[in-house]
C-alpha cells in the first residue's frame, strides 16, 4: 500500500498531457512515474482508438484502465482488449454520414471500430492529421465494415466543418448521437448518452480499490468528465466551459507540464 492506493488519475492527451508537439514532458513523466510508485492508477481518456495510442504504454506507467473513442471503449491496454464498448446504430451511421457528404462531397469521414480505421468517402479529401501520424487507416465502403462501429469522425476545414455540423443537428435523429466539436476541423459522433463522464463512472463500478478519482483536460469532450471527477482540473488553455466546471483552475498550460502542476497542488507530489 503506497501514499495514492485508491486515487485513480485520468488525463486527456492532445491539448493537456501533451504539449503541442505531441510530447510528454519531463516533468508530466516524472510526475506520474511518482504518483504510480507510490500505489496510484494512471489511465488515459482520450478521443484516440487503440491502434494509436501503443506509444502512451512505452513511454508511461499506464496501470488503469483507459477511456478511448470519447468514452464508447473503456480498454485494458496491457492485455489488449476492451472491457466495455458502446457500438454505434449503423444505420442511423450511414443515415448521418450520407448528410455529411452530400453537404460537402469531399469531406474525409472515418469510422473506428473496436479493431482498425476506415475511410468510406471516395471522394474524401486527405485528413492532414491522419498523414502527418501515418494512421493505419483503410478505405473501404461502409457496407464492407464488419466490425463493431464505436465512433463517426468528419474531418474538413472549420467554414465546411460548419456547415456540416448545422445539417446534421437538423437531422431527425441526431438524438441517437453525443456529438462532439473536438477542434476546429474535426467533428465526432458516439452512442447518445456516452462520453468520457460515463466512462468514469464505469471505472468506478469495475475497479473495488477506486476511492478518489482526479481528472485533467481542456476542451468539451472532457467537460463530463471534469464534473464526475472528485477533483477535476483544467489548464489555463482549456475552454471557459472546462473551467467552469473544474475544482482547480491551473495557471500553467498544455506546453508548461500542467499535469505535474495538477498533482503537485492536488497531492503534493
Amino acid at each position: 500500500m503506497g501514499a495514492f492506493s485508491g486515487y485513480y488519475l485520468y488525463c486527456d492527451l492532445d491539448g493537456t498531457l501533451f504539449d503541442d508537439d505531441k510530447n510528454v514532458s519531463a516533468e508530466n513523466r516524472a510526475a506520474i512515474e511518482t504518483f504510480v510508485r507510490e500505489g496510484g492508477r494512471f489511465g488515459v481518456a482520450t478521443g484516440r482508438a487503440p491502434s494509436i495510442i501503443g506509444a502512451i504504454e512505452r513511454e508511461l506507467p499506464v496501470n488503469a484502465p483507459c477511456i478511448l473513442l470519447n468514452g464508447a471503449g473503456l480498454y485494458d491496454l496491457s492485455k489488449k482488449e476492451f472491457l466495455a464498448m458502446h457500438p454505434l446504430d449503423r444505420a442511423r451511421m450511414e443515415r448521418l454520414a450520407d448528410i455529411v457528404v452530400a453537404v460537402r462531397r469531399d469531406a474525409c469521414v472515418q469510422v473506428f471500430t473496436d479493431r482498425s480505421i476506415y475511410e468510406i468517402n471516395p471522394n474524401q479529401r486527405d485528413d492532414p492529421y491522419t498523414l502527418m501520424e501515418r494512421l493505419p487507416v483503410e478505405k473501404i465502403a461502409m457496407n464492407d465494415i464488419r466490425e463493431t462501429a464505436l465512433k463517426l469522425l468528419i474531418s474538413h476545414t472549420s467554414p465546411n466543418l460548419d456547415a456540416i455540423h448545422e445539417a446534421v443537428l437538423l437531422e431527425s435523429g441526431i438524438k441517437q448521437f453525443s456529438v462532439f466539436r473536438t477542434s476546429g476541423w474535426y467533428l465526432e459522433f458516439v452512442s447518445a448518452g456516452v462520453n468520457k463522464g460515463v466512462a468514469l463512472e464505469d471505472v468506478r463500478l469495475r475497479c473495488p480499490d477506486c476511492k478518489t478519482i482526479l481528472a485533467i483536460g481542456d476542451f468539451n469532450n472532457d467537460l463530463e468528465m471534469i464534473a464526475a471527477a472528485d477533483i477535476g482540473g483544467a489548464p489555463s488553455n482549456a475552454i471557459d466551459e472546462v473551467k467552469a466546471v473544474a475544482n482547480i483552475v491551473l495557471s500553467q498550460n498544455n506546453n508548461q507540464s500542467c499535469v505535474a502542476a495538477f498533482l503537485k497542488q492536488t497531492l503534493g507530489i
